[in-house]
């Protein structure tokens, strides 16, 4: 029995899904300019060729993988997209996003190691990536302003900024980094 376009749909999006999170794996452990395309597809268990009919090139690939890991980065903040924040939401996001944090580690390695090899990250990418961020920077910035910061422009800088050393601390010390307290030390900062 032939299958239906529902499931021959189904059956193309796990491959994709598997040909991410086997190039994921392998950027992050090996780096970007490391990884072969025939490492990739070897690791997914696909051929080479199939996995040009589901991307163009390596940079596409790792465009793919960045692009949905932003999107996730942000589908937990203002959870009923009003465009404010109350700080239940942003309670929500910081543990989500902490928990996001330790189970997305090789997307992060990938995120730090690619945004220290600017020749990586081409003008499209980023401004897709801008695009993506700039709604939550808007959202955070109206958040904190109504939380009485006196430079909320800079504090999104600030939240940013702190986030990324938060992350970087826990991807490469995990053994003995306080997580769970320093995310505590957010949400006081954050949510009052």
């Amino acid at each position: 029995m032939p299958r239906t376009k529902q499931q021959n749909e189904k059956i193309k999006q796990g491959r994709r899904v598997q040909i991410e999170s086997s190039a994921l794996e392998l950027f992050a452990k090996r780096g970007f300019h490391s990884a072969t395309i025939a490492d990739i597809a070897e690791h997914a268990g696909v051929s080479k060729g199939l996995m040009y009919s589901y991307f163009n090139s390596k940079e596409d690939l790792l465009h793919s993988i960045l692009v949905r890991g932003f999107k996730k980065l942000v589908e937990d903040f203002d959870l009923n997209h009003d465009g404010v924040l109350t700080t239940d939401e942003m309670r929500f996001y910081i543990n989500s996003l902490f928990k996001g944090m330790m189970e997305e580690k090789y997307y992060w390695k990938l995120y730090f190691s690619v945004t220290l090899q600017p020749e990586v990250i081409d003008k499209v990418l980023f401004d897709e990536l801008l695009s993506i961020v700039k709604p939550f920077f808007a959202v955070l910035e109206k958040y904190l302003e109504s939380r009485g910061f006196e430079q909320p422009n800079i504090e999104v800088v600030y939240f940013h900024s702190l986030l990324d050393g938060i992350l970087l601390n826990a991807i490469m010390n995990e053994d003995f980094y306080p997580i769970d307290e320093i995310k505590e030390l957010v949400i006081k900062r954050y949510v009052k």
